[in-house]
């Protein structure tokens, strides 16, 4: 019996944890906020607030190993919420929102994932014919609202 109980505690020890939930997390550093969610596959989306620097345009930052544009291609990706689709033409990974049009474009985005009831959403590269899926698990504590993440941000 014992050696039974050795055994099982052995194997239970040995057995990696496989438990992951990929939530949104956010987190200030140098006069910058960021929301980040990341995926099973190491795709990760980054929006950012730079409202502590000098320059004050936010962005986003989009990652995926499927896709591995050119150094400065442009690319769009389109990120579907709750079937409606938000459009960006990103600068290899990078969108800034420049300008009234970019600032909007990115507020609605961040208004969308705040307020969608879905599990999850997904962002499609339709130059590369691929696509990703991350959680809204924790999304709308870690943004709260456009207005309220993207407040003192602007281009």
């Amino acid at each position: 019996m014992r050696l039974l109980i050795v055994f099982a505690v052995f194997w239970l020890i040995s057995v990696p944890a496989s438990a992951v939930d990929y939530r949104w997390t956010v987190g200030f550093a140098q006069g910058t906020t960021e929301a980040i969610i990341r995926n099973k596959d190491g795709a990760s989306l980054n929006i950012y607030c730079p409202a502590g620097q000098i320059d004050t345009t936010p962005g986003m930052f989009l990652t995926s190993d499927k896709v591995r544009p050119r150094p400065q291609e442009q690319i769009i990706v389109q990120i579907v919420i709750d079937d409606e689709n938000h459009s960006f033409s990103l600068r290899e990974a990078h969108f800034k929102a420049s300008g009234r049009a970019g600032l909007n474009a990115l507020y609605s985005l961040v208004e969308a994932i705040v307020k969608s009831r879905s599990k999850s959403f997904v962002v499609e590269y339709p130059k590369f014919g691929s696509s990703e899926r991350f959680s809204l698990l924790g999304a709308k504590k870690a943004l709260e609202s456009a207005g309220e993440f993207l407040r003192g941000c602007s281009d």
